[in-house]
């Protein structure tokens, strides 16, 4: 069914809408030439939705393809990570002895005389300046409790002097009420608030709620950057109001400027909400909902919270401790207590045997534990740790999940690469990434960066196969087959820029897709023309 509004341009009745956003008409193609100097500044095939329970939020204003970037953004606000080392404040590098230009006009570390003319420092130097006497900063390669304040001073310069990005902080959620009663709203209230007013003499300027507010919203709506080494967050007006789920419809990426970029992490219809995860879904379900209740203050229970199975991946299951049984251990539900400390007993799916919840905390932590101490550099050492904890653990489970993405990546790692690898070491990475990939593909599709890096582990392990082949016929099988997977790693990375590991990865994957193709034009001409 065909829709009308009125025109953009000039309010008259109109049947065309802009194709990037299906939000605005036009009677004319004239007239859609002429508004797209204004309109492009907010083209975005979403729209902000708002709600009782979820808040603001974003919904799809038509249909998005599986791996159509949604929109880009800058940020509003960036700047160092509150616990951190020295960093120059204009790029976000590490600072050290060598490479120390302090500011002339406020003594903060800088990298250069360019970054000290950067405007995202000029917050921390007004104030700096205006205190009278530059920071000092000598200890380097360690962290330095006042990078705490600097983020927090880039908002407030915001409310002081740029009322109009100000407004749009404002509007972030801050949970200050839920926050009060937590020791690091505590540690905010002097390490920061009552900081940044003696320090900075702004006591007459800012209160200490006003900071503690802002503390808040850098808390609850701040991106990890990891643009820089280390990394930075930002903060996004339109990004700050994607809901969160732990099976998203969307991921981000960053762009060398840092901005922020959304790519439909499946297809996407009209109407639908837009998603992205808000924690690590390689954690087991309890794990996910503590985190998010510990650093965006809610308890989640969305589809993949929800069903104890996780899609049937059974991801947080143990296995049965009764002999000859194959079934595996859940809870009935892991929504039944929000304070993870009493739940119920867990049953097997089989036989019907149950454990205590505090069992099952044991074993899990024993095996964590020895997570922690496990080298992971070691191929052998890797290997063990699986035997010996799949009698525990469904094959899925979090902490196999982790160990055997650690093991693809050991194996073949050396100064040869895979060329002195093992041949059954060669299948082992091939298996445990198809493996992977099979149960991040049902689980969290949305981990575009960590399935294309497994694709190109699979790709790897397998080409390597068919290098060792003597017979044609499978050389170039499995040539084809690893040429699958580079196309598959190259439009799952296609969007990451080559200052980050997974970037550098797309390059090398187009390089060895190249490399491919001359092989098997190699083989098909031999083929044509035999001896």
């Amino acid at each position: 069914m065909s829709q009308t509004g009125v025109c953009d341009v000039c309010d008259k009745p109109a049947s065309q809408r802009c194709g990037g956003c299906h939000r605005i008409f036009y009677c004319c193609k004239d007239h859609q030439k002429a508004g797209w100097k204004n309109h492009k500044l907010c083209c975005r095939p979403c729209e902000v939705a708002e709600d009782e329970s979820l808040g603001r939020h974003l919904i799809s204003t038509k249909p998005i393809k599986n791996g159509e970037i949604i929109f880009r953004e800058r940020a509003m606000i960036h700047g160092p990570a509150q616990i951190t080392i020295p960093v120059c404040l204009g790029c976000g590098k590490s600072i050290n002895e060598k490479n120390n230009h302090p500011c002339p006009d406020c003594g903060w570390p800088m990298c250069s005389e360019i970054c000290q003319k950067n405007p995202s420092h000029i917050p921390e130097c007004r104030y700096t300046v205006q205190r009278g006497d530059k920071v000092i900063i000598k200890n380097f390669g360690v962290i330095h409790p006042i990078y705490q304040c600097v983020t927090v001073l880039r908002c407030l310069y915001q409310k002081q002097f740029l009322p109009e990005v100000w407004e749009k902080l404002e509007k972030l959620q801050s949970h200050c009420e839920e926050r009060k009663n937590t020791p690091k709203y505590k540690n905010e209230r002097i390490q920061v608030a009552q900081f940044i007013r003696k320090f900075f003499k702004l006591d007459q300027v800012f209160l200490e709620d006003d900071i503690l507010r802002v503390c808040g919203i850098v808390m609850v709506n701040c991106h990890e950057v990891p643009l820089g080494d280390p990394p930075y967050i930002a903060i996004y007006e339109t990004c700050s109001m994607l809901e969160h789920s732990c099976k998203p419809n969307c991921s981000k990426s960053f762009a060398k400027d840092g901005s922020l970029v959304l790519i439909a992490s499946g297809n996407i219809d009209r109407g639908d909400h837009l998603s992205i995860c808000y924690t690590d879904p390689l954690w087991g379900t309890p794990n996910r909902r503590h985190h998010l209740y510990e650093t965006k203050f809610f308890w989640c229970s969305c589809a993949r919270c929800s069903d104890v199975t996780e899609f049937g991946t059974y991801f947080s299951a143990m296995k049965c401790r009764k002999m000859k049984c194959a079934g595996y251990l859940l809870p009935k539900t892991f929504l039944e207590k929000t304070d993870n400390t009493k739940n119920s007993d867990w049953i097997c799916d089989k036989c019907g045997e149950s454990l205590s919840c505090f069992s099952v905390q044991d074993v899990l932590e024993r095996i964590g534990n020895d997570m922690m101490e496990l080298p992971k550099g070691e191929t052998e050492a890797l290997k063990k740790f699986i035997d010996a904890n799949s009698f525990f653990l469904h094959p899925n489970h979090y902490f196999l999940t982790e160990i055997r993405l650690a093991l693809i990546q050991v194996i073949g790692q050396g100064e040869n690469e895979l060329v002195d690898v093992a041949h059954e070491d060669l299948e082992l990475k091939a298996k445990t990434a198809a493996q992977l990939l099979g149960l991040f593909g049902v689980l969290t599709p949305a981990e575009r960066r960590l399935r294309g890096m497994v694709f190109f582990e699979l790709h790897a392990a397998v080409s390597e196969m068919g290098r060792r082949s003597i017979e044609p016929d499978v050389m170039h099988s499995r040539l084809m087959e690893a040429k699958q997977y580079l196309v598959e790693c190259i439009e799952l990375l296609k969007n990451e820029p080559s200052c980050l590991p997974e970037g550098k990865i797309l390059e090398q994957a187009k390089e060895n897709l190249r490399s491919i193709d001359v092989i098997l034009r190699k083989i098909h001409e031999s083929a044509s023309n035999p001896m």
